[in-house]
């Protein structure tokens, strides 16, 4: 973060901006993905060590709901402050986190560390093909990939959709964001009401199945708001005011509240299913997955939408 605070500072200054601000904010992004490389599967591999069983379900949709909230909060914020607070905010951030890091109870590793494989393909296909043997779960990690797919092309779909269809400005985007992150919070705190703690996908064909009907009716909200929309783009207030609006932002959330819904207990499933020395690395499988699923569902929204704007 003091990398990424020194370029954004420089570019605040208009020093150097394409050939050292730009690459400075480039290489902290960069360092971000491998940080959460680390971090993604041990927040939640350690959730049974520190957890009841009872509780894991519990401790995986606060997780989920957090990291939601974090990234709707760093949203808004950024939105509001210069780049010159954004680059004091982005270190004290990051010096709250080492703190808040530091409060967690250790859990040791219950193996015996094993040498590393630096060939990174074959170390990663290596890793989610040993992982994936068991089916239920090769079938949790295909799953899950499906919904950060679907989070991925809808986070990509919304400057466009706000613009393009909606007629709305980016404000409009960034408020669809917030309508998502939260309805994912929610959804995920929600599972844990219902399943009252116990660890179950039970629901997670109904919630997908309600993802689908949503989606569909978030769809056709959109073709008919197109017909309506006037010759210049909305703010926030006049969009808020449109009378498909209330309709068109609440069905967005359930599209969230039931993906929270649906993800949550199927994390909570690859911590408790799989052996204790084993779930740090289907985690780590889960990610790899879930990144190439991201990638592939990405690449194919950017191509479509140029399609249609071709």
């Amino acid at each position: 973060m003091i990398v990424g605070g020194g370029g954004l500072l420089l570019a605040w200054q208009g020093i150097a901006i394409e050939a050292l601000a730009i690459p400075l904010m480039l290489l902290a992004l960069f360092a971000m993905g491998v940080h959460s490389t680390f971090f993604g599967p041990i927040k939640y591999a350690i959730l049974p060590q520190h957890l009841e069983k009872e509780k894991v379900l519990s401790g995986t949709g606060l997780v989920e709901a957090g990291t939601y909230i974090a990234i709707l909060a760093g949203t808004i914020l950024a939105g509001w402050i210069s780049v010159e607070h954004s680059a004091v905010a982005v270190i004290g951030l990051a010096v709250l986190g080492y703190i808040s890091g530091r409060q967690v109870p250790p859990a040791p590793p219950l193996i015996a560390a094993e040498p590393l494989d630096y060939n990174v393909w074959r170390s990663s296909v290596n890793l989610v093909r040993l992982t994936t043997a068991d089916r239920r779960v090769y079938l949790a990690i295909l799953a899950i990939s499906f919904f950060w797919t679907i989070g991925a092309i809808l986070f990509i779909q919304f400057p466009p959709l706000a613009k393009n269809v909606l007629y709305a400005s980016k404000e409009v985007a960034s408020l669809f964001l917030v309508m998502f992150s939260v309805g994912v919070a929610i959804g995920s705190v929600a599972i844990n009401a219902l399943l009252k703690g116990t660890v179950s996908a039970r629901y997670s064909p109904a919630a997908v199945i309600a993802m689908a009907v949503f989606l569909v009716l978030f769809q056709i909200l959109c073709r008919i708001w197109s017909t309506q929309a006037g010759p210049e783009l909305m703010d926030v207030a006049t969009f808020i005011s449109h009378p498909l609006a209330d309709l068109l932002l609440l069905t967005l959330m359930l599209i969230a509240i039931a993906g929270g819904m649906f993800v949550v207990p199927l994390y909570a499933f690859l911590t408790t299913f799989v052996d204790k020395l084993q779930t740090a690395r289907t985690i780590a499988a889960n990610n790899i997955v879930n990144s190439g699923a991201m990638v592939i569902g990405s690449l194919a929204a950017r191509r479509l939408c140029q399609r249609l704007v071709a």
